[in-house]
């Protein structure tokens, strides 16, 4: 080090050692104050980049000045953080980081103003679009905001996916309303989520479509397969028919993970009153317990057995001995990945932060309007 460079390091540790005294000394909460830090030394450290000079350094490569900061909310997991966002002088520089999560909320203003211009939306939203616009919606200003949004989703949802194997591959459905052609539908979104060989999570796929039949999902898994999507040793899901036929022609000979929740559910619906309870007890048990495929079967066929011996309920007991073995495919891979793959629980957290945004719109204007919030959403995520 110089001695100048010493003196800076100095006063850096100085001032850091100040402000931990300070966070720690006040009654506000530390996660928070941290994580605000953070943030906003990231959004100068990208500053610095975009103006390509230090603070207070003359170079002649340099782009434009600094100017002062703008106030910025952002909603965290940690709470509203309160962020001092830098500006320049030329006043193009944005910090990547938030433009990451104004995808969303944008793709949300763009359905809320879609659903304005055509008369259609409830007094609320009419009243969101008011404030957000000053009273003044136009279709220049949606089409403005639906070209810009799908000139960045479109890209990532169509995406190259060969050169990375995903052995593990999550998809499910869930179901928002539309306008089409005059009336209202329900149009089932389908999302994809892939586990790549680092053990990251990917989401692969988002489309619309109406209903979950066969030739839906065909096209769906097709897709992505025709986009590069290999390497699957797993395939989870919930019982669906149209989605098994689909499964069964695009991955054939891969095994299937039937979701556990949603077969516990099935399964209770089946069983008297009485036996609810037990159960729910005994099937936990068969896929918590056992440490090996065979354990888990023979605990299954145990279960099986004493349904239709003491409680007499033979059809009951042929239903888990059979469809219940398609719970305990998991149990082939390592003991490390069960518990994130026996069920689609990852994608039900998903597709509530899907429905948190939707519900503000309630039915959209149209499964184009559908796709785009729920493709902003979801690749917010994925980058995270």
């Amino acid at each position: 080090w110089t001695e100048e460079g010493t003196v800076t390091r100095v006063e850096q540790s100085r001032e850091l050692v100040d402000w931990a005294q300070s966070v720690l000394a006040s009654d506000g909460d530390l996660l928070s104050e941290v994580l605000r830090l953070g943030l906003e030394r990231l959004m100068e450290a990208e500053q610095t980049a975009y103006v390509n000079a230090e603070r207070h350094e003359r170079t002649e490569g340099r782009r434009t000045q600094r100017n002062g900061y703008r106030t910025r909310t952002l909603k965290t997991r940690a709470g509203e953080l309160e962020l001092e966002v830098p500006r320049t002088r030329d006043g193009e520089f944005y910090p990547f980081l938030l433009q990451r999560y104004q995808r969303s909320e944008k793709a949300l203003v763009a359905a809320l103003a879609e659903c304005y211009v055509q008369g259609v939306s409830t007094r609320r939203v009419s009243e969101i679009c008011e404030e957000l616009f000053d009273g003044r919606v136009s279709h220049e200003t949606v089409s403005r905001y639906v070209q810009q949004l799908d000139e960045e989703l479109e890209p990532w949802r169509t995406r190259d996916l060969e050169g990375t194997e995903f052995p593990y591959l999550i998809v499910d459905a869930r179901y928002e309303k539309a306008r089409v052609d005059g009336r209202i539908v329900d149009v089932a979104l389908l999302v994809a989520v892939g586990v790549d060989e680092d053990g990251y999570r990917q989401v692969l796929g988002v489309d619309t479509a109406y209903g979950e039949t066969e030739q839906t999902w065909s096209d769906f898994l097709g897709g992505l397969r025709e986009r590069g999507l290999s390497g699957v040793q797993l395939v989870v899901s919930d019982d669906h028919a149209g989605l098994g036929r689909a499964r069964r022609e695009h991955f054939p000979g891969v095994p299937w993970q039937r979701c556990q929740r949603h077969f516990l559910q099935n399964a209770l619906e089946r069983a008297p009153a009485r036996l609810e309870d037990e159960l729910h007890e005994r099937l936990r048990a068969v896929w918590d317990e056992p440490e090996t495929h065979e354990e888990a079967r023979e605990a299954l066929r145990s279960l099986a057995r004493q349904i239709a011996e003491k409680e007499e309920l033979p059809e009951l007991a042929e239903w888990l001995e059979v469809e219940g073995e398609e719970t305990l495919s998991c149990f082939r891979f390592p003991s490390t990945h069960r518990l994130r793959i026996r069920t689609t629980n990852g994608m039900e957290r998903l597709n509530q932060e899907i429905k948190r945004r939707s519900r503000v719109v309630r039915i959209f204007p149209n499964p184009e309007s559908c796709r785009r919030l729920a493709a902003a959403r979801l690749k917010e995520h994925h980058e995270d």
